[in-house]
């Protein structure tokens, strides 16, 4: 009898633990509770051989439900973290760098030309000066018909005029006389102003085919196809062309000497405007109503910023050393502080915080990272600004033109030319020009917006007026489309 005392012991069955002989006297003074965890109720008298058998069953039970609550709380944190390393410091190895410098741009361009949309890679629309007098109207010097539409401006190098049109052609045209000095036809529509630099001309087809070609003579030096259609005209600095894949939603980084992808960044949007580039960084719109900017040798984000619902911006960025500038929809225009970087989970605790004010729990709106100041004009404003010292002039589809100060959004001026406006303004030195459905070229005072000049032309100007090389060449519906040099008249 007391052998079989002895093997029998009292178990736990919460804790596992076995109570033996010498702590049952303990066990019975605590009214049944267990020795190691004090529970009752829960005491089995058994074989210690059985006991010991179930007591190693639940401690493993324990271990792997402690490992279980240990991996829900660590595995989430651990994904966030390689999340954040991931997006934020740069843990992806780098894309490789460009294979040359075409389009330096640090490179002063010369006076004149205008050698991309925008004029320069940072987009700014203006020509800086203008070889013209400023308060008598220019003439028609030529005409060049294409016959298919011209929907962008053309660029300007040297002494010779690069245009596409919706014909699918790629035209070269002596700046002086309008000759026609070479031509490419792809036989797909193009509508963008071609990005010329150190001896090459570049182009993107609307299907979706990206081309250079030699500047002298016409010939291909490589082309690409694209996965999708492309839609904006290409930006060209330091190496890169800066292209989009509308359908996909992206922008694309290529070699200029080869054409080969060297980076990809996805947007959540059509893009239908030029990026900008400038300071190591490309600043992209979206029709989705966000700003993205891009790390120029890495193609990561650095940051968004989201002008908001209904707000769509279809203009591309100006970007000047210290602040972005573009319009959107609702008639609103910014300056953006873009060189922030973002930080995890930004965009969701934005979010988080305009609920909680808009629910009235807190009495001050979130200000979004980057803001500088916003300012309302007169409607919609789908269409780029121009820039002009400390000046930006936006002008509206349906008439208004608006100028403001670019450092703090005051608005200097407003005038209304009376008829759809048909294309973004430029500038050049003390004027703003603005073209209308009626063929007329207006020729607005940066100072106080007054009208310096008016050329009426025959037919609705098409595309965006630009001053080079002594010149205003100004896109037209005439014959189906023509480009129209307008020069100094020295009658």
């Amino acid at each position: 009898m007391a052998n079989d005392t002895q093997d029998n012991v009292l178990f736990c069955r919460f804790c596992g633990h076995l109570n033996r002989a010498t702590e049952q006297g303990e066990v019975e003074a605590a009214g049944g509770r267990c020795a190691r965890c004090g529970a009752f109720s829960g005491l089995e008298t058994m074989a210690e051989s059985e006991a010991r058998e179930r007591s190693r069953r639940i401690r493993l039970d324990f271990l792997r439900s402690r490992l279980v609550r240990l991996a829900i709380i660590v595995l989430p944190v651990l994904g966030l973290v390689i999340w954040v390393l991931w997006q934020y410091t740069g843990l992806p190895p780098d894309p490789p760098a460009p294979s040359t410098r075409i389009g330096d741009a640090s490179a002063p361009i010369p006076p004149g030309d205008w050698p991309q949309a925008g004029r320069n890679a940072t987009n700014l629309a203006s020509a800086g000066a203008l070889d013209l007098p400023p308060e008598t109207a220019p003439q028609a010097a030529w005409k060049y018909i294409a016959g298919a539409p011209i929907v962008s401006p053309p660029a300007v190098s040297g002494d010779s005029v690069y245009l596409t049109d919706e014909a699918g052609n790629l035209t070269a045209l002596d700046l002086r006389t309008g000759i026609l000095l070479w031509q490419y036809d792809s036989r797909l529509p193009a509508g963008v102003t071609p990005a010329v630099a150190d001896g090459l001309v570049f182009v993107v087809f609307r299907p979706g085919l990206v081309s250079a070609l030699e500047a002298d003579t016409g010939e291909v030096v490589w082309s690409k196809r694209l996965r999708t259609a492309s839609l904006p005209s290409p930006t060209i600095a330091d190496g890169r062309l800066y292209v989009a894949e509308s359908d996909k939603n992206r922008v694309l980084a290529l070699d200029a000497a080869n054409g080969e992808t060297l980076w990809e960044y996805r947007l959540g949007d059509w893009t239908i405007a030029p990026p900008a580039v400038i300071d190591g960084k490309v600043i992209a719109t979206a029709n989705d109503a966000n700003v993205h900017v891009i790390d120029a040798e890495t193609g990561r984000r650095r940051m968004i910023y989201d002008a908001g619902r209904s707000r769509w911006v279809r203009g591309g960025p100006i970007a000047t050393e210290d602040l972005l500038h573009f319009s959107s929809f609702n008639g609103r225009i910014w300056g953006i502080d873009y060189q922030g970087h973002r930080y995890p989970l930004e965009r969701q605790i934005l979010y988080f915080k305009t609920l909680m004010w808009l629910w009235g729990f807190t009495t001050q709106g979130p200000v979004q990272q980057g803001l500088v100041w916003s300012s309302w004009s007169v409607d919609d404003q789908p269409y780029q600004p121009a820039l002009s010292g400390t000046t930006l002039v936006v002008a509206d589809a349906v008439g208004p033109v608006t100028a403001l100060d670019s450092g703090d959004g005051t608005i200097l001026w407003e005038i209304d030319v009376g008829a759809d406006i048909t294309a973004p303004a430029t500038t050049a030195g003390p004027i703003a020009l603005v073209g209308d459905e009626l063929g007329r070229l207006t020729a607005l005072s940066i100072a106080d917006g007054s009208t310096a000049w008016e050329t009426r032309l025959d037919d609705p100007i098409t595309a965006s007026p630009i001053a080079a090389g002594g010149m205003v060449l100004v896109p037209t519906a005439a014959d189906g489309g023509t480009l129209v040099a307008l020069a100094e008249n020295r009658q």
